[in-house]
């Protein structure tokens, strides 16, 4: 049968429009106190990062430094090397390194892109292979621990905000060779225009059974003018990252998108099994970036059988789904949605009682309300929440603390969701330090947040909201900087956040090549490209990450950084590094890349003083 949406109404991500209208009158003086045009309640960030309004949080040395680079070699000087946390658009400038330097932990992606000049008539990238990396003792990163994609372009026509620019940017991901069917794709042969750049994204996935330590090898890049040898060096810390994630994260997807995107309709898709099909597939090529579809789930069973339930989403919950490269990813959170159904505490209690019974470690909670009073009234939360939380589900309602105990419904909601912009020190909704009394007193509590079309704009469609409100703030927007994509978790460790939401990533997915543009955003709402045969090549339909999903999965890995040098013992340090990176959250478009990769040296090196 065809199961009709039940998650509750997501027209806006964010927009309230009072205070949306208050955030577009804010600014900044340069001490990070709001100007004397602003108050202070109507400006997230000012004030610094944690501390009293105008402080500036701790002072660190984030000089800009570099990993140990291996030689250049014979490279001509028309190709380039970089790191992840870049954007190469057709009118970057080539990157002057000339060979690899990377950095990770055991089981952590690592990636590095390279980049070729057109010259004056054009030039033409055949292929990309990576080669053995070998280290202490013989210990190796083999090649197949090693993926190239080709770095697609995403055409933005109006600018999310201030922060971007009109034209082409990367963004869609299209594999050399495909993680889910090992199948060959169309990323070769790529053409760079003349007087154009192109890039080649090159991850690895550092083992977990080797010795930390360095590690040198060659990624040959195969070109209309010859074939050439990149030296290429890893330096593995010793110390493994977990594979599922610390940090918890429910974002959403829709209930048919994935399968609408790729076969136009849900018969032509299948049916229920195709629906389920690709939803599984797309979660599964989330929890492989360690994010968690919340709302993967298509069919809950209306009766005792659960045999098909359990095959088609237990390996997701136990940690052997098949095309996840992090060996045991679990998701870590899943919705229990009980809009439609007759008796909500029943429904709750049994879903609850199947998956404890199974063992399955996962938080599940029941979007209760989406930003009262749009999403539903204030007196509503009381009477959907009350028999979920009966039958042992928490709730979340995305609001802030605040706001819940004015309206007399606190003590109905388990989980806060706050808007990441607006929990700050001197704002209208409080710091983060005010929710710590209503945390304590429930161990079932959590403080959730998430980022929305706040941090760019909350326009119909493409119309853009210029202004200082909407710029500089962590974004998952396609012509925001790589180090915005990548910025949200540094700021969840350093508030002390447990669990990030985000409402969709396949909302506009139909149209991801050519337009993903809604609430002023250029990809709001969509994370995913759909990779059909006809376009990517092939014969199996997939998912194609986009060059933001990598950042967010970036920002993930640092985030357990932040959380291991803690548990270490070190939290002090952790928050130290985190806020001298960022210490304001509407800022964050100064911090640099360099600065960035500095700071996640100087964790990890404390991590592996610590361990010794």
């Amino acid at each position: 049968m065809r199961r009709m949406n039940t998650y509750p109404h997501r027209s806006l991500p964010a927009c309230l429009v009072t205070l949306t209208l208050a955030l577009a009158a804010c600014a900044c003086g340069s001490n990070g106190s709001p100007s004397t045009a602003s108050p202070a309640d109507a400006c997230p960030g000012c004030g610094g990062g944690g501390g009293e309004p105008g402080d500036r949080g701790p002072t660190l040395d984030l000089s800009v430094g570099d990993a140990a680079r291996p030689p250049a070699g014979d490279v001509p000087d028309w190709i380039g090397v970089t790191h992840a946390t870049q954007k190469i658009r057709p009118t970057t400038a080539l990157p002057t390194a000339r060979s690899v330097a990377l950095e990770a932990a055991r089981n952590e992606f690592e990636a590095y892109q390279i980049v070729v000049d057109g010259g004056a008539d054009g030039r033409t990238i055949t292929g990309v292979t990576p080669g053995l990396l070998t280290g202490p003792g013989g210990a190796a990163v083999p090649p197949t621990a090693q993926w190239v994609y080709r770095v697609g372009l995403y055409e933005v026509v109006t600018p999310s905000s201030e922060d971007g620019a009109p034209g082409a940017w990367p963004d869609p991901l299209v594999p050399d060779v495909d993680v889910f069917y090992g199948e060959k794709r169309n990323a070769f042969p790529l053409e760079v225009p003349a007087g154009e750049r192109r890039a080649v994204w090159v991850e690895t996935l550092v083992p977990l059974d080797i010795p930390g330590g360095s590690y040198t090898g060659t990624t040959t890049i195969e070109t209309s003018e010859g074939s050439f040898a990149l030296n290429v060096g890893l330096r593995v810390f010793d110390f493994d990252l977990p594979s599922t994630a610390t940090l918890k994260s429910a974002y959403a997807m829709g209930w048919n998108a994935p399968c609408v995107a790729h076969h136009g309709s849900y018969d032509a898709c299948g049916g229920d099994a195709g629906i389920e099909h690709f939803n599984t597939l797309y979660a599964q090529a989330a929890l492989d970036h360690r994010i968690s579809i919340e709302s993967v789930i298509y069919q809950w069973p209306t009766d005792d059988d659960w045999r098909h339930f359990d095959a088609v989403y237990g390996p997701l919950l136990e940690g052997r789904a098949p095309f996840v490269r992090l060996p045991g990813a679990r998701l870590t959170t899943l919705q229990v949605y009980t809009i439609n159904t007759p008796d909500p505490e029943l429904a709750a209690r049994v879903r609850r009682e199947h998956v404890e019974t199974r063992g399955w470690d996962v938080t599940l909670f029941n979007y209760t309300c989406d930003e009262p009073p749009a999403g539903c009234q204030w007196n509503e939360i009381k009477g959907r929440g009350d028999p979920v939380r009966r039958g042992g589900v928490r709730t979340m309602v995305t609001t802030d603390l605040k706001q819940a105990r004015d309206n007399g419904v606190l003590e109905s909601i388990d989980i806060l969701a706050p808007l990441m912009n607006w929990v700050y020190p001197g704002g209208p909704f409080g710091a983060r330090e005010s929710y710590e009394a209503w945390l304590n007193g429930d161990a079932k509590r959590e403080l959730w947040w998430y980022q929305s079309c706040v941090s760019h704009g909350c326009g119909n469609g493409c119309v853009p909201s210029p202004g200082p409100a909407f710029t500089g703030q962590p974004s998952y927007m396609i012509d925001a900087s790589a180090v915005q994509n990548r910025a949200m978790e540094w700021f969840s460790f350093a508030s002390d956040v447990v669990g990030e939401l985000y409402f969709s990533t396949t909302h506009r997915l139909q149209t991801a090549w050519e337009d993903q543009c809604d609430f002023s955003g250029n990809g709001d709402g969509t994370l995913f490209y759909p990779g059909t045969p006809d376009r990517i090549g092939g014969r199996n339909h997939i998912p194609i990450m986009s060059q933001r999903f990598k950042l967010i999965r970036e920002g993930m890995e640092d985030f357990e950084y932040l959380h291991l040098l803690a548990e270490k013992g070190d939290r002090a340090y952790a928050d130290q590094v985190a806020r001298a990176l960022f210490p304001r959250q509407d800022k964050v478009g100064e911090a640099t890349a360099a600065k960035l990769y500095t700071a996640r040296r100087q964790i990890a090196e404390r991590i592996e003083a610590m361990s010794e």
